[in-house]
């Protein structure tokens, strides 16, 4: 399991600070849960592409899957990593 703290960028330009917990690293591909408290926002702010900026430096492109008050089911590819 990946996990750590990230930023998600919403569709009206604000950004959330999440954790995430991937599946793992396969290729480019990503699974997993951002875990915040998504009662706050409008579903609407979800129903389209996301980014996500982790703290390690990857940016991930999401797509949301299912939905619950307290987490987002993701799916995404990895665009970029940070050079080391």
């Amino acid at each position: 399991m990946i996990a750590g703290k990230a930023r998600l960028s919403l569709r009206d330009g604000s950004r959330v600070d999440v954790i995430y917990q991937f599946a793992g690293e396969y290729d480019d591909r990503r699974v997993g849960y951002l875990l915040f408290d998504t009662t706050r926002y409008d579903d609407g702010q979800f129903c389209h592409r996301l980014m996500l900026d982790c703290e390690d430096g990857a940016s991930v492109v999401l797509a949301v899957m299912n939905r619950s008050d307290r987490h987002l089911a993701v799916h995404g590819r990895v665009l970029a990593i940070a050079a080391e």
